[in-house]
């Protein structure tokens, strides 16, 4: 049989380079077992296996089907295995294809170790893991590539994923030779940890050193925080501004800084502004309140031919939420439909909680069942915003039908039931779903859990048994608890309590106007002037000197 020729081997390879589902794979398979490029040809073969759209399994029967496979096909393999989710099977598959490659083929080089090391680092948590890592390392200095540079940048990669610094650091002075990646590794991993003084070091060595700035580097040294501005005149001189990532990282440090003219300047000055620069920006102004610039940016962003995701819009939603921006939300909403977006569990929940916290329930509750998938994050929104709007048995029974769904509840979705149980006065069974938390789940409550009992267990007039709640707890309650029980005892006039509950408040030292304003209520409810008077002779410095802030609210009106 003739050889394939030229055109179709590289037409063929770069159909795999550009495929985009799994059966893009079988049918270019197909197609090159017709041409007889499976399994002879190395360089199509090799790009088939090391796919990542392919399914484990899959590879591991190509590899199979490959009668000689050369070291190309080993490393390709080993890739793979590197990008596997579970290390254990990866691990053992990986030790098998290198055993492998050591009894076949005459040599090996430094690249069929790489994945192996690479996918170590990825499970810093696992002994198992810290040790192969470990093995690799001896395995490569019997080898005698000590002196690879890409292997050392992994080997240093490795260590820093494993919290070890000082091997790290060890490895990196070894180095015979050092590239960027060496540096951004180092610097990287400083951050990381916070010892900024050390990525500060490594960062002026890097450039004593010959080796340019690159832009991870820059883009480290913004994110810890150091001299913000020195970094930025740096960035510029350096020209490495006009890069979108450290464009979007000043961005962020100046928001983060409340700087919001600089942030902005740096977005107009950037070269090039693509979907990260244009939702970094629009997050951060939905972020300050700045909802209308934030709606602004997604149309001009659009006018620039920029296509707005689902990340795009989360934040502005998230804003229009807190704020109460019915009409804005909306807005986002009818962009999305025009957009085609899907309705994932990031854009979906996101429009549940805007609706729900907008005071629209219907529309949220019809956005919750549009949505093909529904995570834990969907289900608590729902769950929280129909207690928050007073449909209490709703979220309860929302509840179980999330469990008889099979999505297991976290923390936030026990707060939402304690919550919506708090709402509607359901004292039994907002208990049972403690004990529930903590039995069937193995959730550990923290301060809000309890507040919310507390809540409740004052709402239903039970104070001792609230108060005792909170004497139990490891801390004692925090402030808000003993605030909560507080406000409970104005309502059901128990002074004796209330006494009791705001020395505790005064011998945590945490005084605010609001707690003598629920204890002269509570004197008022049953007539005792007279305690009023003293009440108010020993706490008015305190209010004088503490003013209550003033509250405020805000609504909508159309035009």
């Amino acid at each position: 049989m003739p050889p394939p020729r030229k055109p179709l081997v590289m037409t063929i390879t770069a159909l795999l380079r550009s495929a985009t589902r799994p059966v893009h794979l079988l049918q270019l398979h197909a197609a090159m077992i017709k041409a007889s490029l499976f399994p002879h040809h190395a360089l199509p073969t090799a790009r088939l296996l090391a796919s990542p759209l392919a399914p484990l399994p899959y590879a591991l029967s190509l590899f199979a089907a490959i009668p000689c496979p050369t070291l190309f096909h080993h490393t390709a393999l080993l890739r793979v295995l590197s990008a596997a989710p579970s290390f254990s099977s990866a691990a053992s598959a990986s030790l098998a294809v290198l055993a492998s490659a050591r009894a076949r083929l005459p040599a090996l080089d430094e690249f069929a170790f790489q994945p192996l090391v690479a996918l170590c680092a990825k499970n810093p948590r696992d002994d198992a893991a810290a040790s192969l890592g470990q093995q690799v390392h001896a395995l490569l200095l019997r080898y005698g590539f000590s002196g690879v540079v890409s292997l050392g940048n992994v080997l240093c990669h490795f260590y820093c994923c494993l919290g070890n610094m000082a091997v790290a650091r060890r490895m990196f002075d070894e180095m015979p030779e050092r590239d960027a990646v060496s540096w951004n590794t180092m610097i990287g991993s400083y951050v990381r940890t916070g010892d900024i003084c050390a990525a500060v070091e490594m960062f002026g060595a890097m450039r004593c050193s010959g080796v340019d700035a690159s832009a991870a580097a820059v883009v480290a040294l913004v994110g810890c925080g150091w001299r913000g501005e020195s970094v930025h005149g740096f960035g510029v001189k350096t020209g490495l501004c006009k890069d979108v990532k450290v464009a979007a990282a000043m961005e962020g440090m100046y928001f983060r800084k409340s700087d919001i003219g600089c942030a902005k300047k740096v977005f107009e000055e950037a070269t090039r502004r693509d979907l990260v620069l244009y939702n970094c920006m629009v997050d951060s102004c939905a972020k300050a309140g700045q909802i209308e610039e934030a709606m602004g940016l997604v149309h001009r962003m659009i006018q620039e031919g920029v296509r707005p995701n689902t990340g795009t819009l989360v934040g502005v939603l998230s804003a229009c939420g807190a704020s109460g921006a019915t009409e804005a939300g909306r807005r986002i909403h009818e962009l999305a439909l025009e957009l085609g977006l899907e309705l994932d569990t990031a854009l979906g929940t996101s429009l549940v909680d805007m609706y729900f916290k907008c005071g629209y329930p219907n529309e949220a509750t019809a956005i919750f069942y549009a949505m093909h998938d529904r995570d834990v994050m969907a289900w608590t929104a729902m769950i929280m915003g129909l207690g928050v709007n007073g449909q209490s048995e709703a979220a309860l029974s929302l509840f179980r039908a999330m469990e008889q769904d099979g999505v297991a509840p976290n923390e936030v979705t026990f707060l939402a039931v304690l919550n919506a149980c708090s709402h509607g006065g359901f004292v039994f069974e907002g208990k049972k779903h403690l004990e529930s938390m903590v039995w069937q789940y193995g959730l550990s409550p923290d301060t809000e859990h309890y507040g919310c009992i507390i809540d409740l267990l004052g709402k239903g007039g039970r104070l001792d048994e609230a108060y005792e709640l909170i004497k139990s707890l490891s801390s004692h309650g925090d402030a808000m608890a003993w605030r909560t029980l507080l406000a409970a005892c104005r309502v059901h006039g128990n002074i004796e309590l209330g006494r009791m509950v705001q020395a505790q408040l005064d011998a945590m030292d945490n005084y605010h106007p609001s707690d003598t304003i629920l204890l002269l209520n509570a004197y008022a409810s049953v007539g005792r002037w007279d305690e009023i008077a003293q009440v108010r002779d020993s706490e008015g410095q305190k209010m004088v000197m503490d003013k209550k802030e003033a509250g405020c609210s805000s609504i909508e009106v159309s035009s």
